[in-house]
C-alpha cells in the first residue's frame, strides 16, 4: 500500500523508489504483485511517468484512509506507552482574529512545556484539504455551509465582517447605504480564493452593479494590510469590533439587505480521527478564547 501511494506521489518508479530506498526493479516488482493481486491495473505508464487509472484513484483514496487510521492508532499508542505531549499542527484562516490562536496557544504551551505547535496561515480550501489528508491536526475558520463526511465541525462563536473605510472617509456620513454608493470607491480585498472576496463580488453582481474596484490584492491580513491603505481612502473588510490593526477605520453603515457578511467561526478536525490529549486541551482553550471574543463584542 505505501509503495502504490508513493508511486502515485511521485508519478513515477525512478523517484518513488529513490524515495523509498528501494531498488526500481523491486518496486516495480511489487506493483505488478499488487496489481495481479487485485486483478486490475492500478497506473497507466508511459515514457513521462505513470499516473493512476481508474481502478487506481479508487485504491488509492482508500490506501489514503488505511494509512491515517494507521498513523492515529500509532499515535494513541505512543501516547499511553510514555505520556508523550508530541506535536500539534494547527491552521488558521487569515480573515480568522490570529489573537485567538495565540491567546489559546500561550496558555497551552505554558501548561505543557514539552508539547510543541506548528501554525499555519492558509487559504479556506487548503484547509479543508489539510486536515481531511491528515497534514492538519485541527483548523480554526469560517465554517463551511455545505456539510462534509469527512470532517467534523465545532462551532466557536458568530461572527461578523464589515466594509471598512479610514475613519476621515466622507462615506461614513451616509446611513444604510447600498451598494451602488461604493461603486466609484477603490478596494483592498483578499485574494480570489478567499469567500469573503466571492460573497462580496457576487453582492454587486446580483444587483447589476460593475465589481468592485481592486486596487489592492492580499493573501494576509493584520496590521500590514490596514498600514498600506491608512489614510488613503481604500475600502477593506474586516471584523467590525476588530481593535488593534483597524485603528484609524470605522465600519460604513451598509444596507444588510445588499451585503451580509455574518458567518460562523470554528474548529474543523477530520472525522472519525484520533485526537490526542493535547489537541482536546487546544479545542477546550480556543472555546474559551471564542466564548471571551463574544463577551467583549458589543
Amino acid at each position: 500500500m505505501a509503495y502504490v501511494l508513493a508511486v502515485h506521489e511521485h508519478g513515477g518508479i525512478g523517484r518513488a523508489a529513490e524515495a523509498l530506498g528501494l531498488t526500481q526493479p523491486a518496486l516495480s516488482k511489487a506493483i505488478h504483485r499488487v496489481e495481479s493481486h487485485l486483478g486490475l491495473p492500478l497506473f497507466e505508464r508511459s515514457p513521462g511517468g505513470m499516473t493512476a487509472t481508474n481502478a487506481g484513484h479508487v485504491f488509492i483514496q482508500r490506501a489514503k484512509r488505511i494509512q491515517l487510521e494507521y498513523e492515529d492508532a500509532m499515535k494513541e499508542m505512543r501516547g499511553l506507552r510514555s505520556g508523550e505531549h508530541g506535536l500539534l499542527r494547527i491552521g488558521s484562516s487569515p480573515s480568522v482574529a490570529a489573537e485567538l490562536i495565540v491567546k489559546a496557544g500561550r496558555q497551552l504551551l505554558r501548561e505543557r512545556p514539552v508539547a510543541r505547535l506548528h501554525l499555519s496561515r492558509r487559504f479556506a480550501r487548503d484547509l479543508l484539504e489539510m486536515v481531511s489528508e491528515g497534514d492538519l491536526d485541527l483548523a480554526v475558520m469560517p465554517l463551511p455551509e455545505a456539510d462534509m463526511p469527512t470532517l467534523a465541525v465545532r462551532e466557536l462563536f458568530n461572527d461578523r465582517l464589515a466594509i471598512m473605510a479610514d475613519i476621515d472617509h466622507p462615506l461614513h456620513q451616509r446611513r444604510h447605504m447600498g451598494l451602488a454608493a461604493l461603486v466609484d470607491q477603490q478596494w483592498l480585498l483578499p485574494a480570489a480564493p478567499f469567500a469573503i472576496r466571492h460573497q462580496i463580488e457576487k453582492a454587486f453582481q446580483r444587483l447589476d452593479l460593475p465589481p468592485p474596484l481592486l486596487r489592492v490584492e492580499v493573501d494576509f491580513g493584520g496590521p500590514l494590510a490596514f498600514d498600506l491603505i491608512r489614510g488613503s481612502g481604500i475600502l477593506t473588510v474586516a471584523g467590525a469590533e476588530s481593535g488593534g490593526a483597524t485603528d484609524g477605520f470605522k465600519a460604513l453603515d451598509i444596507n444588510q439587505d445588499e451585503l451580509d457578511l455574518r458567518r460562523k467561526v470554528g474548529i474543523v478536525t477530520r472525522a472519525g480521527a484520533y485526537v490526542s490529549p493535547l489537541s482536546e486541551r487546544m479545542i477546550s482553550l480556543l472555546e474559551a478564547a471564542g466564548h471571551a471574543h463574544v463577551a467583549s463584542s458589543p
